[in-house]
């Protein structure tokens, strides 16, 4: 660069004023061009693909999250089948004992036909155990007994697996019928005496459910979504890929890409951006796979139009006279100071000149380009903030069915026994809960009101398991007109009693207790239990969860979201204000500390 500027320095000075300013006047009028042309593409590609890559984030994890939500459903609804005590003692039956195994199959076979009739895209439910037995209960398909069930590839290794599973999509080879593509939900049953797994539950869906949880009619930008089996390679779409395409894909990821969320790939010489969330079952990603052909057939006609203007103002140079020179230069370096404003992020229009000459065809580009920027940024900041006021919401509005379905069979169970007393105090806890849930309230309401929510779920607790669960409540009077935000200590109760607690223990081995007093301008809330102690592993994730402030999530928490949830909320809610801290200790149980600012609390939510 130095040998180049000192040879033209050589050449200026053997030519006259009228060639240096010709020179100028041409350097003037195509350099400014160059800058805009590099950098309008620059910013042009770059807010493209940040723009492109934050949508299709949002759509995969939207997309992820109902999918999850389905198979968690399907999970939760044979939850009862396996706690059932018929099921229980069935497992633990030797398979030669029939009569036996026929006694137990009649009292549990209405729940598990229960889930089947509800959701006819479960084609029937392979049962298998590790003494031997094999049960297949369907109302679409029949056993075929004489299948060689053991060298099937994926159930003769079925007693291998430790947690919940989702198997790549398979044809149903052990039925009569025909053999449809399934994929195998497979779910650990665990002997609840023994606490071992000693049977395994595939739950057979139907191929054709799956690929619907992947159409979204709503989202129209062009790209590939599918769900990506990363140990088989097997890949499940609604559209046909092409399988050059999808040969790069698994390529990609096999180059060391695989551990990002977000990266980008060339086939047949198309660059595409791909974005993916692993799924929490197996060893699943769901992947959105989109060509950028248009973002850089727009960069390349910005940059054909630039150099077309690039030409033309080279060609006035070349007649426009000396005198003018300075009507040419002026509006150039305004332009100039604009482009630099607007890289220190100042957005100030250029006034444009009267005369409608390629530079003033230049500067109204460069204003209106200045226009859409402003109006993008203005664009993704309500959608931020209306995405911010969205999730607080839906996270406050969440009610746990399978607790208030469980609540029901019991109201069912005493009324059979004709015990009215009870089915009346369990009805009048559920409406008060359900009544405090759904109130429109904005989401706040007194501590008062947050404690009597806890005792009526107590109260539900103590009927459901005929056990009752020493709880103090030690709260200053003082406290408890002070707003809180809805269902943010319950949540805590209920993990103390669902992890810490056994009906088996002894009633002074367990006690609850929720504290809560002002210190200054903070609301001092604490929930202890003396029961069985946090695991290190999972004090670890939510140790990390905590000190990342939700930035870093762990995928166990996409099954146990209830601490997560409100712990999101009270980031949504105070911000940095908020103090959230988590301890347990062998022996003593495990405390949980919330610090709330109290102005904050009282004047709720804008």
């Amino acid at each position: 660069m130095k040998p180049f500027l000192l040879s033209l320095k050589r050449i200026m000075v053997y030519l006259s004023l009228k060639h240096k300013l010709f020179v100028i006047l041409v350097a003037i009028s195509i350099v400014p061009t160059a800058i805009v042309s590099y950098s309008s593409q620059y910013f042009m590609f770059r807010s493209g693909t940040e723009y492109s890559s934050s949508i299709s984030s949002q759509y995969v994890q939207s997309v992820s999250q109902d999918l999850t939500a389905y198979l968690q459903e399907v999970s939760d609804s044979f939850d009862s089948l396996f706690t059932n005590s018929a099921f229980q003692r069935f497992m633990e039956t030797p398979a030669d004992d029939l009569v036996a195994q026929a006694g137990y199959t009649i009292d549990y076979q209405p729940i598990q036909r229960q889930s089947l009739q509800e959701r006819n895209e479960i084609l029937g439910v392979l049962y298998m155990d590790g003494l031997g037995k094999k049960y297949f209960d369907s109302y679409q398909k029949r056993f075929d007994f004489s299948y060689p069930i053991q060298d099937d590839p994926l159930y003769g290794n079925i007693a291998r697996l430790e947690n919940t599973t989702l198997s790549a999509p398979h044809p149903l080879n052990y039925a009569l019928d025909t053999k449809e593509t399934v994929f195998s939900f497979i779910r650990p049953v665990y002997n609840l005496r023994t606490g071992t797994i000693d049977a395994w539950f595939s739950i057979e869906i139907s191929e054709d459910k799956i690929k619907s949880l992947l159409s979204r009619p709503d989202y129209e930008q062009e790209g590939h979504l599918l769900l990506y089996h990363d140990s088989s390679g097997a890949a499940v779409s609604n559209v046909k890929m092409e399988d050059s395409l999808l040969r790069d894909f698994r390529n990609s990821l096999n180059t060391g890409l695989r551990d990002q969320q977000e990266f980008m790939f060339t086939s047949n010489a198309i660059r595409y951006e791909v974005t993916y969330s692993d799924l929490p079952y197996g060893d699943w990603k769901l992947v959105w796979i989109a060509p950028l052909s248009s973002m850089t057939e727009g960069a390349a006609q910005s940059t054909n139009l630039t150099l077309l203007i690039a030409i033309a103002s080279f060609s006035i140079s070349l007649i426009v006279a000396y005198p003018v020179m300075n009507i040419v230069l002026r509006p150039l370096s305004k332009l100039k100071q604009g482009m630099a404003r607007l890289g220190r992020g100042a957005y100030h229009p250029i006034s444009e000149p009267s005369s409608n000459d390629e530079i003033g065809f230049l500067i109204h580009g460069y204003n209106q380009m200045l226009n859409e920027l402003q109006q993008m940024e203005q664009e993704v900041v309500a959608s931020k903030l209306k995405e911010k006021e969205r999730e607080l919401l839906q996270l406050q509005a969440q009610i746990n069915p399978h607790f208030l379905f469980n609540t029901l069979e019991t109201i069912e169970s005493y009324a059979g026994k004709n015990n009215g007393e009870a089915v009346g105090e369990m009805v009048q806890s559920v409406s008060r809960m359900m009544r405090y849930s759904v109130r429109n309230d904005g989401g706040w309401a007194p501590l008062k009101e947050e404690l009597a929510y806890i005792r009526n779920f107590l109260t539900i607790h103590y009927f459901r398991n005929g056990t009752d669960v020493n709880a103090i409540f030690e709260v200053d009077p003082a406290v408890l007109d002070i707003p809180i935000m809805k269902l943010s200590i319950q949540p805590f109760v209920e993990n103390a009693i669902k992890y810490a607690w056994s009906p088996h223990m002894a009633p002074e081995a367990f006690t609850l207790t929720v504290r809560a007093e002002r210190k200054e301008d903070t609301l001092l809330i604490e929930v202890h239990d003396t029961g069985t102690s946090v695991p290190e592993d999972v004090m670890d994730k939510l140790n990390l969860l905590i000190k990342s402030k939700t930035g870093q999530v762990d995928p166990f928490f996409r099954k146990h979201t209830g601490i997560m949830n409100v712990y999101r909320r009270f980031l949504l809610a105070y911000g940095d204000r908020v103090a959230f801290q988590i301890r347990t200790q062998a022996g003593q149980g495990t405390w949980i500390r919330m610090e709330l600012p109290i102005e904050k609390t009282e004047g709720g939510v804008a």
